[in-house]
């Protein structure tokens, strides 16, 4: 008696029948389709509004940064060279700001699919 299928003998199910799947998939692919639709708009709203939100308040800090930079360089340096090296700061911090936001939909979209992904299985 220790074997299950002697217990569940009296149980057994008939086999689905072949058009099971078909029908389903058939059934499920407008609310599939209405699903994937609001969450894409989604996935990509929510992100892009995060990391726009705060991006004046980064330029302003960066700006007052640039003038502390410059006032600071131009006692000990020469003009011309206190705005070189305010230029290249101001540069590569435009290059890294440019990277971080260009890089917000790449991740996004990985969170979308990755969401997507889960909610499907």
């Amino acid at each position: 008696m220790d074997d299950p299928r002697m217990l569940l003998g009296p149980l057994e199910t008939p086999p689905p029948p072949h058009d099971l799947v078909p029908r389903t998939l058939a059934a499920a692919a407008p609310l599939l389709a209405a699903h994937a639709r609001r969450a894409g708009v989604w996935a990509w709203a929510r992100p892009l509004a995060v990391a726009l939100v705060p991006l004046p308040i980064i330029l302003a800090v960066d700006a007052a940064l640039l003038r502390g930079l410059h006032a600071l360089l131009s006692i000990v340096l020469p003009d011309a060279l206190s705005t070189y090296f305010t230029a290249q700061y101001a540069l590569l911090v435009l290059l890294l700001l440019g990277l971080a936001y260009a890089a917000v939909p790449v991740l996004a979209d990985r969170q979308a699919r990755a969401a997507l992904e889960e909610a499907h299985v």
